[in-house]
């Protein structure tokens, strides 16, 4: 009753996998849809039915009677609004939707500002900053323009959903976005994870200017947590990698993980270094890292700070208007 569709992607994490939940006599429901462009609209085209007998067209977005988005990252919410054009019922996350609306309407310069901003308050080099400047909405360059809050079923946490005549559960993640939603059949131990738990990496865990939650850290370790109550046996259907088996293992992995990390920033910490001081201790002496992964590097490291600010192991240090952080 789901069927995997591993979506191309332009970036260093070449794909996503979204998720077509289907039973005969029921109505076809879609869990995210890839980024706004020509490919992956007539990738679509291809695999579901059309809505005319006419020749496939990319502007035209084929028949779909629901879609469901997990969060607002442009691979997962990127053709909501072309879906949406057809009359396709949406779900997802106030907050989410919210977030990715408000996103989309900044304005070229403003986006490029802010986020230049925030790269020279944390280090980052002159170059970097001036290519961000260059860059406009780098976001709404991914989307096609989101649909307003009022036209989406709202889900929240613990709520249950029928979706292919199917009973689901609705869990929501916390770290990588603001309140991402997750699927979870009971009857055979089935959760679709978005990018809550990832086979083979961490997901990124950020910082970022335009979202509220300042330890997002910690948010993810309180989700990994809840999680962890569900069975041992769970099937995990991932936005990335391949599914697997094996929930609880790697939940305790990816705490491992970051309790390594938060060690290696503490221990830099006993002088005071910037946010970008710590991309060589964290990411590997002389890697070079596009513009997308510069923006994760510098927010997964400021989630590591701010956790460790929380906890009162390191102060924030202002001088200059660059920000740095110390253990004295």
């Amino acid at each position: 009753g789901i069927r995997w569709y591993r979506v191309p992607l332009p970036f260093a994490l070449n794909h996503v996998n979204c998720w077509l939940l289907h039973q005969p006599g029921e109505e076809n429901v879609l869990v995210d849809t890839g980024i706004n462009d020509p490919k992956t609209r007539d990738l679509w085209q291809q695999v579901l039915p059309a809505s005319t007998a006419d020749t496939a067209d990319h502007d035209r977005p084929p028949y779909l009677k629901r879609l469901l988005v997990t969060h607002f990252h442009p691979d997962h919410m990127g053709l909501a609004g072309w879906f949406g054009e057809s009359g396709c019922e949406l779900l997802g996350s106030a907050e989410e939707v919210a977030v990715a609306n408000k996103l989309y309407a900044i304005a070229d310069t403003d986006y490029s500002t802010t986020y230049a901003s925030w790269y020279r308050t944390h280090g980052l080099p002159a170059e970097t900053v001036d290519n961000v400047l260059a860059n406009g909405n780098t976001y709404a360059n991914k989307l096609f323009q989101p649909p307003a809050l009022h036209r989406w079923q709202k889900l929240a946490d613990g709520q249950s959903v029928t979706l292919a005549g199917q009973p689901y559960q609705v869990l929501v993640g916390r770290g990588h976005a603001p309140d991402m939603t997750m699927l979870y059949r009971e009857s055979d131990h089935v959760l679709i994870a978005a990018d809550q738990v990832l086979p083979g990496i961490s997901p990124n865990v950020s910082v970022m200017p335009a979202l509220s939650d300042e330890n997002p850290l910690r948010s993810f370790i309180d989700s990994l947590i809840q999680l962890r109550q569900l069975p041992s046996d769970t099937l995990v259907l991932p936005s990335h990698g391949i599914p697997f088996r094996g929930l609880h293992e790697r939940i305790d992995v990816l705490r491992s993980h970051h309790d390594q990390r938060l060690n290696l920033v503490l221990e830099a910490c006993s002088q005071p270094v910037t946010a970008f001081d710590l991309f060589n201790e964290l990411y590997g002496l002389g890697r070079q890292l596009d513009a997308q992964q510069t923006s994760f590097a510098l927010g997964e490291s400021l989630a590591h700070l701010h956790y460790l600010e929380s906890e009162g192991q390191v102060t924030r240090l202002t001088d200059s208007d660059i920000t740095r952080f110390s253990t004295y």
